[in-house]
């Protein structure tokens, strides 16, 4: 997708969101890393095979792993968000209904961004509790053993 297309279809329409969340330096380099792929893909025909090999099922990381020469690390950011899923009214309410958690009068929307962003801190927190990746909060250093 050529740079300005990108820019039209996908980044303004989410610009007023990116500013207030990052910035218009941050916003900046997501443009500059698309330019610097877009001419990276040109250049080079084995990135650019690899890349049209992806199908809808390629994992997120996979599909980025072809570009470790150089990370992108705002724009690969920036796509991680838009690959996300996003709630609809039934899945919010199962979340709802897994977390034990309530509409109350400060949650008005059940698909509010505010409430999902609640619903995937307290999975990440529960991921992390899963896995072992419990880490102490800032400031607090674990007990070592004696």
């Amino acid at each position: 997708m050529r740079t300005s297309k990108f820019i039209e279809d996908v980044l303004d329409p989410r610009r007023d969101m990116l500013m207030a969340a990052w910035g218009q330096e941050r916003v900046d380099r997501v443009e500059d890393e698309h330019r610097a792929l877009v001419a990276m893909c040109r250049s080079s025909a084995s990135l650019q095979a690899s890349i049209n090999g992806h199908t809808h099922q390629t994992m997120f990381n996979d599909a980025w792993g072809d570009l470790l020469a150089k990370p992108f690390v705002h724009l690969r950011s920036f796509c991680g968000g838009l690959a996300m899923s996003f709630a609809n009214t039934t899945s919010v309410e199962s979340d709802f209904s897994i977390l034990k958690c309530e509409n109350d009068s400060f949650r008005q929307s059940l698909t509010a961004l505010s409430v999902e962003g609640i619903f995937q801190t307290k999975q990440l927190g529960a991921i992390r509790e899963m896995l072992g990746l419990i880490t102490p909060p800032d400031g607090e250093e674990e007990e070592e053993d004696e």
